[in-house]
């Protein structure tokens, strides 16, 4: 493997292991279960995703506030 592409995938995986698990940040701001067992089910999130605060956040809040579908489904 050429060392550009190496060390942009190493870059890309330290990325990812820095963000917590969907877990983490459900626990961290106490989402109730119901709502996080939604949550992961409209996001299509499997058990251990990593996602950035925002981005959990973000999905949380149009999740709660938002149709119970997905746009086009």
């Amino acid at each position: 493997m050429p060392e550009e592409v190496k060390e942009v995938k190493e870059v890309k995986e330290a990325k990812e292991e820095a963000h917590p698990t969907v877990e983490e940040h459900a626990e961290a701001l106490g989402v109730p279960p119901w709502a996080f067992a939604g949550l992961k089910a409209r996001m299509g999130w499997a058990v251990g995703v990593r996602v950035s605060r925002a981005q959990f956040e973000r999905a949380l809040r149009e999740f709660l506030s938002g149709p119970t579908a997905k746009e086009g489904s």
